[in-house]
């Protein structure tokens, strides 16, 4: 009795561990950002699991502890079972980050059930600048960039959405055109709160978002990269979009640069509901409304597939919030 008892824990042992996918043997943020991203829930797999009211609250009371430099915070039960909180000393640097992220594979495929997404803060940050990562494997390499810009940066937070963006079966209650688990038409989900718990934290003091995303090479064929503020007009001068590009354009003369109004390219995040709420449209409204002004806080980003290179946007981020 003794024995079937003992293998009987020690199954159900292995069982948990084998449950829990925790990238542990990723040593800096980049080696850690290719496990997640290959741990996701693929196209049309299903997965995506929409969070509870409790678990959006209970998200977001972690982000914000996070932000304000805390991680050693004991996740809330809504959250233990499939995600995990913890300290990555990075072995390419030697900086400390705060990882939060999902883990969670209760059928044992190798891939996380839900699609919660990642979110990583930088204590030391030297710039209130955030960025994301809205479609990760759809816009092939845009995680994997993100991070590294993040990092080099020493921007604030990175947030990378937690599945495929068509990995859900259901179309979106808030953009029909959209499938629900694509964050950046959805707002029921831990990506959108991520970005209103940000804006709790800041409130009226300076602080930027930059949404990372990636284009077909023949989508906008006039341009091989395209910024926007979210919106279909002109920047006007000293907007941090016009900035990038002409601090791009000083790193890299070759390059075809896009901006709104020139009718070259279409792709201005004009529906895009992170977009939308940080250019003004009220939390409930995002989904429907455009938004009306812009605030310059936003700044959506396409690119060609061969212009995702991270150490071609370095210095040019840095330049432009120095």
């Amino acid at each position: 009795m003794l024995l079937l008892l003992g293998a009987s824990i020690l199954i159900s042992s292995r069982t948990a561990m084998a449950a829990q996918l925790t990238c542990s043997a990723s040593a800096t943020l980049e080696d850690l950002t290719v496990c997640i991203r290959d741990q996701m829930p693929r196209r049309d797999s299903g997965s995506f699991v929409v969070p509870s009211f409790t678990q959006v609250s209970a998200w977001r009371s972690v982000v914000r502890a996070m932000i304000r430099g805390t991680c050693n915070t004991v996740l809330p039960s809504s959250l233990s079972s499939f995600m995990r909180i913890r300290s990555l000393r990075d072995a390419a640097n030697g900086r400390r980050y705060c990882v939060l992220m999902e883990t969670g594979d209760q059928d044992e495929d190798g891939f996380v059930d839900r699609g919660t997404g990642t979110f990583i803060v930088d204590a030391a940050a030297r710039r209130e600048l955030n960025h994301t990562a809205p479609h990760p494997i759809s816009d092939m390499r845009t995680e994997t960039e993100a991070v590294t810009i993040f990092k080099e940066t020493r921007s604030r937070s990175l947030l990378v959405a937690g599945t495929h963006r068509d990995a859900s079966l259901v179309v979106s209650d808030c953009q029909s055109s959209t499938m629900l688990s694509d964050v950046a038409h959805n707002v029921a989900n831990m990506f959108h709160a991520t970005h209103l718990e940000l804006a709790a934290h800041y409130g009226p003091r300076p602080w930027w978002v930059i949404s990372w995303h990636g284009m077909a090479e023949d989508t906008c064929p006039a341009v091989d990269v395209h910024l926007s503020h979210g919106m279909d007009v002109v920047p006007v001068e000293g907007d941090r979009a016009l900035a990038l590009r002409n601090n791009l354009r000083a790193y890299h003369p070759g390059w075809r640069i896009g901006v709104p109004g020139r009718g070259m390219c279409s792709l201005n995040g004009t529906t895009n509901v992170q977009g939308r709420f940080l250019n003004g449209v009220p939390a409930s409204g995002v989904c429907g409304s455009p938004a009306a002004r812009y605030t310059g806080r936003f700044v959506h980003i396409e690119q060609d597939p061969a212009f995702r290179d991270p150490d071609s946007w370095i210095a040019a981020v840095m330049d432009t919030w120095r």
